[in-house]
């Protein structure tokens, strides 16, 4: 595309905005949103959420015109190998996921979420990592909807490294313990003590869906494969299994999560 996503929506925001003679402070009182931040999207500064897009639409008369923007924006956030990710979120019934280096992007708090962007992105922009956490904080929209169910097996020491601090580390395993309260996502931990496990090679998610076949996605460093090799989906979901069989129950990750929790200072 000849300009990004991004500077388009900021384009037609101006644009239709200005079309209805409205100022960045009524526009916004229209929205419910800041001026301030009407302002940071028509500067490319901020990027739009779901909810904004939508608003826009509204307020507009153009009805799914920024929703459909707002969706490019959020795949130009990652690279091209997450993009296809997104639709799989979306679409699945079902996710099973393994994590060992950090918390699932779908279960991060904000803060925690920025901490981890920045370390993989020292010199990176104030812009260009908030673009990233917002995209990623858009992604779990789809928590509050009746699907997918979320079935994830985190490592231990996940919830014992201190990402952002001590406050913000306090801040992500209340959100975990708030999580695993409802029905729909499933967490276990698997424990130091468990020894060798079936997860070494890296992170792994399978994507299971109502009428289509199973799909899983891998990643390592700089990089990601789609699965889609019955056979190969199949291996991928062995190996989330082995590591569930060696992971603690649901309950007890609870009871550790919390028990990690009381020595960990929020101040």
């Amino acid at each position: 595309m000849p300009d990004s996503a991004l500077a388009t929506f900021a384009a037609e925001l101006k644009a239709w905005r200005e079309r209805a003679g409205l100022t960045q402070q009524a526009f916004a009182d229209k929205l419910g949103y800041s001026a301030a931040l009407v302002a940071a999207v028509e500067q490319c500064k901020r990027a739009p959420t779901g909810d904004f897009a939508a608003r826009c639409d509204d307020v507009t008369g153009a009805p799914g015109t920024f929703a459909r923007w707002q969706a490019q924006v959020a795949r130009e956030s990652y690279p091209a190998f997450f993009a296809p990710v997104l639709a799989f979120e979306r679409d699945a019934v079902r996710i099973h996921g393994w994590a060992l280096g950090a918390v699932p992007g779908l279960l991060q708090t904000e803060a925690y979420a920025e901490a981890v962007v920045r370390a993989r992105h020292p010199a990176g922009s104030a812009e260009a990592i908030e673009r990233i956490v917002s995209a990623r904080m858009q992604r779990q929209e789809l928590l509050r909807s009746e699907r997918p169910m979320l079935w994830y097996t985190v490592h231990e020491g996940v919830m014992r490294h201190h990402v952002g601090g001590r406050a913000v580390m306090a801040g992500q395993l209340d959100k975990l313990l708030g999580l695993v309260s409802s029905r729909r996502i499933v967490l276990q931990v698997l424990p130091f003590t468990a020894g060798d496990h079936a997860g070494v090679e890296g992170p792994v998610t399978v994507y299971e869906f109502a009428d289509a076949p199973s799909v899983a996605y891998t990643e390592c460093y700089g990089g990601g494969r789609i699965v889609e090799d019955r056979q190969e989906v199949g291996d991928l979901v062995t190996v989330v299994s082995l590591i569930r069989s060696n992971a603690l129950s649901p309950a007890d990750s609870a009871g550790l999560i919390r028990e990690i929790r009381s020595h960990v200072d929020d101040k």
